[in-house]
C-alpha cells in the first residue's frame, strides 16, 4: 500500500491513475446516495466506477491488488453477460469495501472500518428485499464513499504512490 511519507517523482501516468481512483470514489458515493431508490438504474454505473476503481488502485502486494481488479472485472463481465445482476452489484460492492479497508490501512480513517458492513447490509437487505433498510443502508454506505473521497483530494497526490520500487508486478 502506498506511504505517504514518502515522496517519489510522478509521471503523468501516475497523476491519472491517482485522479481517476480518487474520481471512483466520488462518483460511488453519488450512486450509492441514489442505488436505494433507483437500484437497477444505477447498477450499471456502480459497477463501471468499481471497474475504474480496481484498475487504478495503488497496492503493494499482487495478490491483494489482482483480488480487487478481479472482483472489479468480474462485476463487468458478470453485468455484461446479464446474468443475475445482484451479484454484479455484490462484486462492485467488494471492491469498494476492499478499497476502503485499504485506505484505512494506509492512512487510519477509522470511519471507513465500517463501510464494509455498510455495504454488505445494503446488498442483503436488497437480496432480500427488504427495501426501506437498505435505503438507509446506500445513504450510510453514500456518506461513508464521500467521507473517502473528500479526505483522498484533501491529500497530495503522491500519497497514493508511495514507494515506486516496492510494488510488485
Amino acid at each position: 500500500m502506498a506511504d505517504p511519507h514518502i515522496k517519489c517523482e510522478l509521471d503523468i501516468l501516475d497523476k491519472l491513475t491517482v485522479i481517476l481512483y480518487r474520481s471512483a470514489f466520488t462518483l460511488a458515493a453519488i450512486i450509492m446516495a441514489v442505488i436505494g431508490s433507483e437500484t437497477n438504474a444505477a447498477t450499471p454505473f456502480l459497477v463501471m466506477v468499481a471497474l475504474l476503481a480496481s484498475t487504478t488502485v495503488h497496492i503493494y502486494d499482487k495478490r491483494f491488488r489482482w483480488l480487487i481488479q478481479g472482483a472489479g472485472l468480474f462485476a463487468a463481465i458478470w453485468f455484461m453477460a446479464g446474468l443475475w445482476q445482484p451479484l454484479a452489484l455484490g462484486a462492485a460492492l467488494f471492491v469498494f469495501s476492499a478499497l476502503s479497508i485499504k485506505e484505512y490501512f494506509c492512512f487510519k480513517v477509522k470511519a471507513l472500518l465500517l463501510t464494509p458492513i455498510v455495504l454488505a447490509g445494503f446488498w442483503f437487505c436488497l437480496i432480500f428485499n427488504v427495501l426501506n433498510i437498505a435505503i438507509g443502508f446506500a445513504v450510510a454506505g453514500a456518506a461513508l464513499l464521500a467521507f473517502a473521497s473528500f479526505s483522498k483530494w484533501r491529500m497530495p497526490l503522491h500519497f497514493d504512490i508511495g514507494d515506486k520500487s516496492r510494488y510488485q508486478v
